[in-house]
Protein backbone atom coordinates (compact mmCIF):
# COMPACT_ATOMS: atom_id res chain seq x y z
CA UNK A 1 0.00 0.00 0.00
CA UNK A 2 1.19 3.45 -0.99
CA UNK A 3 2.25 6.28 1.36
CA UNK A 4 -0.70 9.25 2.01
CA UNK A 5 0.31 12.28 0.08
CA UNK A 6 -1.16 15.79 1.20
CA UNK A 7 -3.06 17.89 -0.66
CA UNK A 8 -3.10 21.77 -0.33
CA UNK A 9 -6.22 22.02 -2.44
CA UNK A 10 -8.02 24.20 0.65
CA UNK A 11 -5.07 26.36 1.71
CA UNK A 12 -4.30 23.73 4.20
CA UNK A 13 -1.91 20.65 4.47
CA UNK A 14 -4.60 17.56 4.36
CA UNK A 15 -3.92 13.65 3.58
CA UNK A 16 -4.74 13.04 -0.03
CA UNK A 17 -7.63 10.37 0.39
CA UNK A 18 -8.06 9.68 -2.92
CA UNK A 19 -4.92 8.05 -2.95
CA UNK A 20 -5.63 6.40 -0.13
CA UNK A 21 -8.88 5.49 -2.12
CA UNK A 22 -7.42 3.99 -5.05
CA UNK A 23 -4.55 1.99 -2.80
CA UNK A 24 -7.44 0.06 -1.11
CA UNK A 25 -9.12 -0.66 -4.27
CA UNK A 26 -6.12 -2.48 -5.34
CA UNK A 27 -4.93 -3.87 -2.12
CA UNK A 28 -7.17 -7.14 -2.10
CA UNK A 29 -5.55 -8.48 -5.67
CA UNK A 30 -3.86 -11.74 -5.94
CA UNK A 31 -3.71 -12.05 -2.09
CA UNK A 32 -3.34 -15.74 -0.52
CA UNK A 33 -5.95 -16.23 2.45
CA UNK A 34 -3.02 -16.07 4.91
CA UNK A 35 -2.66 -12.32 3.15
CA UNK A 36 -5.90 -11.98 3.46
CA UNK A 37 -6.43 -12.24 7.07
CA UNK A 38 -3.03 -10.28 7.42
CA UNK A 39 -4.70 -7.53 5.36
CA UNK A 40 -7.95 -7.50 7.37
CA UNK A 41 -6.17 -6.81 10.89
CA UNK A 42 -4.02 -4.04 9.01
CA UNK A 43 -7.03 -2.16 7.74
CA UNK A 44 -9.26 -2.63 11.14
CA UNK A 45 -5.75 -1.07 12.83
CA UNK A 46 -6.25 1.87 10.01
CA UNK A 47 -9.15 2.57 10.95
CA UNK A 48 -8.71 2.97 14.56
CA UNK A 49 -5.73 5.05 13.70
CA UNK A 50 -7.89 7.21 11.33
CA UNK A 51 -10.42 7.52 14.36
CA UNK A 52 -7.71 8.62 17.07
CA UNK A 53 -6.33 11.14 14.21
CA UNK A 54 -10.38 12.40 14.00
CA UNK A 55 -10.30 12.67 17.98
CA UNK A 56 -7.43 14.98 17.67
CA UNK A 57 -8.72 17.20 14.99
CA UNK A 58 -12.13 17.51 16.40
CA UNK A 59 -10.20 18.70 19.58
CA UNK A 60 -8.18 21.09 17.88
CA UNK A 61 -11.02 22.39 15.92
CA UNK A 62 -13.24 22.88 19.38
CA UNK A 63 -10.31 24.57 20.82
CA UNK A 64 -9.46 26.64 17.96
CA UNK A 65 -13.37 27.99 17.83
CA UNK A 66 -13.68 28.54 21.42
CA UNK A 67 -11.05 30.44 21.07
CA UNK A 68 -11.58 32.58 17.98
CA UNK A 69 -15.05 32.87 19.96
CA UNK A 70 -13.36 34.51 23.43
CA UNK A 71 -14.94 34.91 26.22
CA UNK A 72 -18.77 34.64 26.63
CA UNK A 73 -21.76 33.95 28.94
CA UNK A 74 -22.57 30.69 29.75
CA UNK A 75 -25.64 30.74 27.32
CA UNK A 76 -23.96 31.76 24.39
CA UNK A 77 -20.90 29.13 25.26
CA UNK A 78 -23.53 26.31 25.08
CA UNK A 79 -25.01 27.75 21.76
CA UNK A 80 -21.30 27.91 20.35
CA UNK A 81 -21.03 24.13 21.85
CA UNK A 82 -24.42 23.33 18.94
CA UNK A 83 -22.95 25.30 15.86
CA UNK A 84 -18.99 23.69 16.35
CA UNK A 85 -21.25 19.77 16.67
CA UNK A 86 -23.51 20.70 13.80
CA UNK A 87 -20.68 21.16 11.75
CA UNK A 88 -18.49 18.36 12.99
CA UNK A 89 -21.77 16.14 12.16
CA UNK A 90 -22.01 17.50 8.57
CA UNK A 91 -18.12 16.90 7.93
CA UNK A 92 -18.94 12.94 8.97
CA UNK A 93 -22.16 13.07 7.26
CA UNK A 94 -23.84 12.38 11.04
CA UNK A 95 -26.44 14.21 12.48
CA UNK A 96 -26.27 17.00 14.88
CA UNK A 97 -26.92 14.76 17.85
CA UNK A 98 -23.82 12.49 16.65
CA UNK A 99 -21.58 15.52 16.24
CA UNK A 100 -22.02 16.82 19.86
CA UNK A 101 -21.11 12.56 20.84
CA UNK A 102 -18.22 12.72 18.89
CA UNK A 103 -17.20 16.39 20.46
CA UNK A 104 -17.28 14.67 23.83
CA UNK A 105 -15.44 11.27 23.45
CA UNK A 106 -12.85 13.59 21.12
CA UNK A 107 -12.49 16.23 23.97
CA UNK A 108 -12.13 12.88 27.02
CA UNK A 109 -9.56 11.44 25.05
CA UNK A 110 -7.45 14.04 24.37
CA UNK A 111 -7.64 15.58 27.49
CA UNK A 112 -8.14 13.34 30.02
CA UNK A 113 -7.47 9.51 28.71
CA UNK A 114 -4.44 9.70 27.07
CA UNK A 115 -3.74 6.08 27.63
CA UNK A 116 -7.10 4.79 25.72
CA UNK A 117 -5.84 7.68 22.70
CA UNK A 118 -3.14 5.88 22.28
CA UNK A 119 -4.78 2.19 22.11
CA UNK A 120 -7.21 3.42 19.66
CA UNK A 121 -3.83 4.74 17.79
CA UNK A 122 -2.37 1.59 17.82
CA UNK A 123 -5.33 -0.49 16.64
CA UNK A 124 -5.52 -2.36 20.23
CA UNK A 125 -9.05 -0.93 20.65
CA UNK A 126 -11.72 0.35 18.10
CA UNK A 127 -13.89 3.14 18.37
CA UNK A 128 -16.47 1.71 19.60
CA UNK A 129 -14.64 0.49 22.53
CA UNK A 130 -12.83 3.72 22.94
CA UNK A 131 -16.37 5.55 23.17
CA UNK A 132 -17.85 2.98 26.27
CA UNK A 133 -14.53 3.81 28.09
CA UNK A 134 -16.01 7.63 27.74
CA UNK A 135 -19.39 6.94 28.25
CA UNK A 136 -18.78 4.85 31.25
CA UNK A 137 -16.38 7.49 33.20
CA UNK A 138 -18.86 10.54 32.21
CA UNK A 139 -19.60 11.40 35.72
CA UNK A 140 -16.58 10.95 37.05
CA UNK A 141 -14.06 13.74 38.33
CA UNK A 142 -11.54 14.81 36.03
CA UNK A 143 -9.09 13.13 38.54
CA UNK A 144 -11.05 10.06 38.67
CA UNK A 145 -11.47 9.75 34.75
CA UNK A 146 -7.60 9.73 34.65
CA UNK A 147 -7.54 6.98 37.13
CA UNK A 148 -9.66 4.83 35.54
CA UNK A 149 -7.42 5.74 32.02
CA UNK A 150 -4.33 4.28 33.81
CA UNK A 151 -6.03 1.29 35.26
CA UNK A 152 -7.81 0.19 32.04
CA UNK A 153 -4.67 0.71 30.15
CA UNK A 154 -3.19 -2.97 30.57
CA UNK A 155 -6.56 -4.33 30.77
CA UNK A 156 -7.74 -3.36 27.27
CA UNK A 157 -6.09 -5.95 25.15
CA UNK A 158 -8.35 -8.79 23.59
CA UNK A 159 -11.53 -7.30 26.08
CA UNK A 160 -14.21 -7.72 23.79
CA UNK A 161 -17.67 -4.21 23.99
CA UNK A 162 -19.37 -6.00 27.16
CA UNK A 163 -15.87 -6.42 28.91
CA UNK A 164 -14.68 -2.85 27.94
CA UNK A 165 -17.59 -1.00 29.38
CA UNK A 166 -17.94 -3.42 32.52
CA UNK A 167 -14.36 -2.98 33.43
CA UNK A 168 -14.61 0.48 32.68
CA UNK A 169 -17.86 1.11 35.25
CA UNK A 170 -16.24 -1.45 37.55
CA UNK A 171 -13.55 1.01 38.34
CA UNK A 172 -15.49 4.39 37.96
CA UNK A 173 -17.90 2.49 41.27
CA UNK A 174 -15.39 1.86 43.29
CA UNK A 175 -13.83 5.54 42.48
CA UNK A 176 -17.07 7.28 43.02
CA UNK A 177 -19.84 5.19 44.41
CA UNK A 178 -21.92 8.32 45.41
CA UNK A 179 -21.60 9.56 41.58
CA UNK A 180 -23.36 6.13 39.99
CA UNK A 181 -26.18 6.74 42.29
CA UNK A 182 -26.88 10.10 41.13
CA UNK A 183 -26.14 8.89 37.56
CA UNK A 184 -28.55 6.80 37.76
CA UNK A 185 -31.63 9.00 39.06
CA UNK A 186 -30.73 11.46 36.38
CA UNK A 187 -31.34 8.41 33.65
CA UNK A 188 -35.11 8.82 35.05
CA UNK A 189 -35.36 11.59 33.34
CA UNK A 190 -34.48 10.24 30.03
CA UNK A 191 -37.24 7.80 30.19
CA UNK A 192 -39.32 7.60 26.73
CA UNK A 193 -41.08 5.61 24.13
CA UNK A 194 -39.46 5.66 20.74
CA UNK A 195 -41.25 3.43 17.50
CA UNK A 196 -38.29 2.70 14.57
CA UNK A 197 -39.05 0.65 11.39
CA UNK A 198 -38.20 -2.83 11.14
CA UNK A 199 -37.94 -5.57 8.41
CA UNK A 200 -41.39 -6.51 7.06
CA UNK A 201 -43.12 -3.60 7.30
CA UNK A 202 -43.20 -3.80 10.97
CA UNK A 203 -41.87 -1.74 14.04
CA UNK A 204 -39.84 -1.45 16.91
CA UNK A 205 -41.68 -0.13 19.60
CA UNK A 206 -39.15 0.95 22.44
CA UNK A 207 -39.95 2.08 26.25
CA UNK A 208 -36.82 3.30 28.03
CA UNK A 209 -37.69 2.84 31.53
CA UNK A 210 -36.70 2.72 35.04
CA UNK A 211 -35.34 -0.81 36.00
CA UNK A 212 -38.25 -1.66 38.68
CA UNK A 213 -40.90 -0.09 36.39
CA UNK A 214 -39.78 -2.21 32.92
CA UNK A 215 -39.52 -5.26 35.08
CA UNK A 216 -43.05 -4.22 36.05
CA UNK A 217 -44.86 -3.76 33.07
CA UNK A 218 -43.19 -6.92 31.25
CA UNK A 219 -43.75 -9.41 34.19
CA UNK A 220 -47.52 -8.19 33.81
CA UNK A 221 -47.85 -8.42 30.50
CA UNK A 222 -46.06 -12.40 30.51
CA UNK A 223 -48.45 -13.42 33.27
CA UNK A 224 -51.39 -12.08 31.65
CA UNK A 225 -49.99 -13.94 29.04
CA UNK A 226 -49.70 -16.97 30.38
CA UNK A 227 -53.31 -17.16 31.88
CA UNK A 228 -54.65 -16.89 28.66
CA UNK A 229 -51.98 -19.38 27.27
CA UNK A 230 -53.56 -21.81 30.01
CA UNK A 231 -57.24 -21.09 29.06
CA UNK A 232 -56.81 -22.74 25.30
CA UNK A 233 -55.34 -19.53 23.21
CA UNK A 234 -53.55 -20.75 20.28
CA UNK A 235 -51.44 -17.68 20.37
CA UNK A 236 -47.95 -17.79 21.61
CA UNK A 237 -46.61 -16.26 24.63
CA UNK A 238 -44.53 -13.61 22.68
CA UNK A 239 -47.83 -12.80 20.16
CA UNK A 240 -50.09 -12.75 23.15
CA UNK A 241 -47.69 -10.11 25.11
CA UNK A 242 -47.82 -7.91 22.01
CA UNK A 243 -51.55 -8.25 21.43
CA UNK A 244 -51.97 -6.98 25.23
CA UNK A 245 -49.83 -4.14 24.59
CA UNK A 246 -51.51 -2.83 21.91
CA UNK A 247 -55.02 -3.65 23.63
CA UNK A 248 -53.99 -1.75 26.99
CA UNK A 249 -52.82 1.39 25.06
CA UNK A 250 -55.33 1.72 22.76
CA UNK A 251 -58.09 0.04 24.80
CA UNK A 252 -58.99 -2.17 22.32
CA UNK A 253 -59.85 -5.94 23.36
CA UNK A 254 -56.61 -7.96 23.10
CA UNK A 255 -59.17 -10.37 20.50
CA UNK A 256 -59.32 -7.16 18.36
CA UNK A 257 -55.47 -6.82 18.54
CA UNK A 258 -54.80 -9.99 17.00
CA UNK A 259 -57.95 -11.66 15.07
CA UNK A 260 -59.68 -8.05 13.79
CA UNK A 261 -56.93 -5.87 12.90
CA UNK A 262 -58.23 -1.98 12.45
CA UNK A 263 -56.06 1.33 12.21
CA UNK A 264 -56.61 2.55 15.45
CA UNK A 265 -58.13 5.65 16.49
CA UNK A 266 -55.55 8.09 16.41
CA UNK A 267 -54.46 9.65 13.48
CA UNK A 268 -51.62 7.79 11.14
CA UNK A 269 -50.89 9.89 8.04
CA UNK A 270 -50.53 7.74 4.75
CA UNK A 271 -49.07 8.91 2.12
CA UNK A 272 -49.71 7.25 -1.47
CA UNK A 273 -50.32 8.02 -4.96
CA UNK A 274 -54.08 7.34 -6.69
CA UNK A 275 -52.63 4.61 -9.00
CA UNK A 276 -51.54 2.71 -5.98
CA UNK A 277 -55.02 3.16 -3.88
CA UNK A 278 -57.65 2.94 -6.69
CA UNK A 279 -56.18 0.88 -9.82
CA UNK A 280 -53.80 -1.79 -8.42
CA UNK A 281 -50.34 -0.43 -9.22
CA UNK A 282 -47.36 -1.96 -6.97
CA UNK A 283 -45.89 1.57 -6.14
CA UNK A 284 -45.34 1.28 -2.21
CA UNK A 285 -47.29 3.77 0.24
CA UNK A 286 -45.26 5.71 3.05
CA UNK A 287 -45.87 6.28 6.45
CA UNK A 288 -44.27 9.63 7.55
CA UNK A 289 -42.03 9.05 10.49
CA UNK A 290 -41.60 5.23 9.32
CA UNK A 291 -41.25 4.70 5.45
CA UNK A 292 -42.28 3.00 2.44
CA UNK A 293 -44.98 0.09 3.15
CA UNK A 294 -45.94 -2.80 0.62
CA UNK A 295 -48.90 -0.92 -1.58
CA UNK A 296 -51.39 -4.50 -0.58
CA UNK A 297 -50.76 -3.31 2.74
CA UNK A 298 -51.55 0.28 2.28
CA UNK A 299 -54.37 -0.68 0.51
CA UNK A 300 -55.80 -3.48 3.22
CA UNK A 301 -55.13 -0.22 5.66
CA UNK A 302 -57.26 1.66 3.80
CA UNK A 303 -60.20 -0.77 3.67
CA UNK A 304 -59.72 -2.00 7.45
CA UNK A 305 -59.18 1.83 8.64
CA UNK A 306 -61.97 2.96 11.38
CA UNK A 307 -62.24 6.33 9.22
CA UNK A 308 -60.61 7.47 6.06
CA UNK A 309 -60.11 10.68 4.85
CA UNK A 310 -58.70 11.14 1.56
CA UNK A 311 -57.08 14.40 1.08
CA UNK A 312 -55.40 15.08 -2.84
CA UNK A 313 -52.16 15.86 -3.54
CA UNK A 314 -50.60 17.09 -6.32
CA UNK A 315 -46.84 16.35 -7.64
CA UNK A 316 -45.04 17.91 -10.53
CA UNK A 317 -45.37 16.13 -13.84
CA UNK A 318 -42.16 16.07 -14.88
CA UNK A 319 -40.29 15.56 -11.16
CA UNK A 320 -42.60 13.78 -8.83
CA UNK A 321 -42.11 16.32 -6.35
CA UNK A 322 -44.98 17.78 -4.03
CA UNK A 323 -45.79 21.28 -4.68
CA UNK A 324 -49.42 21.88 -3.16
CA UNK A 325 -52.54 20.09 -1.78
CA UNK A 326 -56.50 20.60 -1.72
CA UNK A 327 -58.44 21.75 1.40
CA UNK A 328 -61.81 22.66 2.38
CA UNK A 329 -60.50 24.41 5.14
CA UNK A 330 -59.40 27.90 5.78
CA UNK A 331 -56.10 26.78 7.99
CA UNK A 332 -53.46 27.92 5.45
CA UNK A 333 -50.95 27.73 7.78
CA UNK A 334 -52.10 24.25 9.11
CA UNK A 335 -52.47 22.51 6.03
CA UNK A 336 -48.91 24.31 4.69
CA UNK A 337 -47.49 22.58 7.43
CA UNK A 338 -48.64 19.22 6.98
CA UNK A 339 -47.69 19.32 3.05
CA UNK A 340 -44.28 19.90 4.22
CA UNK A 341 -44.01 17.43 6.64
CA UNK A 342 -44.69 14.96 3.89
CA UNK A 343 -42.93 15.84 1.23
CA UNK A 344 -39.93 16.10 3.67
CA UNK A 345 -40.56 13.25 5.66
CA UNK A 346 -37.34 13.19 8.30
CA UNK A 347 -35.15 16.64 9.34
CA UNK A 348 -33.52 17.97 5.90
CA UNK A 349 -29.99 19.12 7.59
CA UNK A 350 -27.46 16.26 5.38
CA UNK A 351 -26.84 12.92 7.76
CA UNK A 352 -29.86 14.15 10.60
CA UNK A 353 -32.91 11.79 10.22
CA UNK A 354 -34.51 12.97 13.03
CA UNK A 355 -38.41 13.16 13.32
CA UNK A 356 -39.28 17.06 11.77
CA UNK A 357 -40.34 18.88 14.96
CA UNK A 358 -40.27 22.99 13.41
CA UNK A 359 -40.94 23.80 9.33
CA UNK A 360 -38.72 27.09 9.12
CA UNK A 361 -37.91 29.50 5.91
CA UNK A 362 -34.60 28.48 4.50
CA UNK A 363 -34.68 32.07 3.71
CA UNK A 364 -35.66 33.95 6.52
CA UNK A 365 -38.10 37.35 6.21
CA UNK A 366 -35.35 39.62 6.61
CA UNK A 367 -34.11 38.39 3.60
CA UNK A 368 -37.34 38.70 1.88
CA UNK A 369 -38.03 35.15 2.25
CA UNK A 370 -41.86 33.98 1.43
CA UNK A 371 -44.12 31.63 3.61
CA UNK A 372 -44.23 29.35 1.13
CA UNK A 373 -43.88 25.69 -0.34
CA UNK A 374 -40.72 26.25 -1.73
CA UNK A 375 -38.88 28.83 0.90
CA UNK A 376 -40.02 26.06 3.31
CA UNK A 377 -38.22 23.07 5.05
CA UNK A 378 -38.88 20.57 8.23
CA UNK A 379 -36.25 20.53 10.64
CA UNK A 380 -35.64 18.77 14.11
CA UNK A 381 -35.15 20.96 16.90
CA UNK A 382 -31.78 20.84 17.48
CA UNK A 383 -30.75 21.91 14.10
CA UNK A 384 -33.57 24.54 13.29
CA UNK A 385 -31.89 26.24 16.17
CA UNK A 386 -28.18 25.83 14.90
CA UNK A 387 -28.75 27.35 11.66
CA UNK A 388 -29.21 30.58 13.59
CA UNK A 389 -26.50 30.83 15.39
CA UNK A 390 -23.56 33.21 13.37
CA UNK A 391 -21.90 31.97 10.68
CA UNK A 392 -24.71 29.85 9.49
CA UNK A 393 -27.16 30.38 5.94
CA UNK A 394 -29.55 28.26 4.50
CA UNK A 395 -30.89 28.95 0.66
CA UNK A 396 -33.04 27.55 -1.42
CA UNK A 397 -32.65 26.23 -5.24
CA UNK A 398 -35.35 26.31 -8.30
CA UNK A 399 -35.96 23.63 -10.15
CA UNK A 400 -36.86 20.22 -8.95
CA UNK A 401 -36.16 18.32 -6.05
CA UNK A 402 -36.62 21.20 -3.71
CA UNK A 403 -32.75 21.41 -2.97
CA UNK A 404 -31.97 23.82 0.08
CA UNK A 405 -27.77 24.35 0.93
CA UNK A 406 -26.58 25.18 3.98
CA UNK A 407 -23.26 27.12 4.67
CA UNK A 408 -21.75 26.49 7.97
CA UNK A 409 -19.48 29.52 9.45
CA UNK A 410 -15.85 27.76 7.92
CA UNK A 411 -17.53 28.41 4.48
CA UNK A 412 -18.47 24.46 3.80
CA UNK A 413 -21.10 23.82 2.03
CA UNK A 414 -23.55 20.91 2.21
CA UNK A 415 -27.26 20.20 0.26
CA UNK A 416 -29.78 18.09 0.71
CA UNK A 417 -33.15 17.62 -1.30
CA UNK A 418 -36.37 16.91 -0.28
CA UNK A 419 -37.04 13.06 -0.77
CA UNK A 420 -39.05 11.31 -3.94
CA UNK A 421 -42.74 11.46 -3.28
CA UNK A 422 -44.20 7.66 -3.38
CA UNK A 423 -44.43 7.26 -7.73
CA UNK A 424 -44.06 10.27 -10.24
CA UNK A 425 -47.75 10.91 -11.09
CA UNK A 426 -48.84 10.28 -14.20
CA UNK A 427 -48.49 12.79 -17.37
CA UNK A 428 -50.37 15.75 -18.40
CA UNK A 429 -50.64 19.00 -16.35
CA UNK A 430 -52.03 19.14 -12.31
CA UNK A 431 -55.16 20.16 -13.80
CA UNK A 432 -55.54 16.72 -15.70
CA UNK A 433 -53.92 14.61 -12.57
CA UNK A 434 -56.61 16.23 -10.49
CA UNK A 435 -59.28 15.43 -13.60
CA UNK A 436 -58.47 11.94 -13.20
CA UNK A 437 -58.26 11.47 -9.65
CA UNK A 438 -61.75 12.52 -9.40
CA UNK A 439 -63.34 10.10 -12.35
CA UNK A 440 -61.84 7.23 -10.37
CA UNK A 441 -63.44 8.31 -6.94
CA UNK A 442 -66.96 9.09 -9.20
Amino acid sequence: MSNPTTSSTTGTASVDVHSWVRALSTHCRSLTDRECIDALRELEELKAAAAAAQARITAAFDASQRATAGPAPRQDAARLGRSISAQIGLARRESPARGQQHLRVARALVDDMPHTLAALTAGRINEFRAMLVVKETACLSRADRRTVDRELAARLDGAGDRRVGDLAREISQRLDPASAVRRARKAEGDRRVTVRPAPDTMSNLTALLPVTQGVAVYAALRREAERLRAEGDPRTIAQLMADLLVARTTGRTVEESSSKPRTPTVEIGLVMNERTLLRGSQQPAWIPGFGPIPAPLARHLVRTADKVWLRRLFTSPESGELVAMDSRKRLFRGKLRELILWRDQTCRTPGCDAPVRHIDHPRPWARQGSSSSQNAQGLCEACNYVKEFPGWRADVFGGPGHVVEITTPTGHHYRSSAPPQPGAGPPGSPEEQLQRIIDDVA
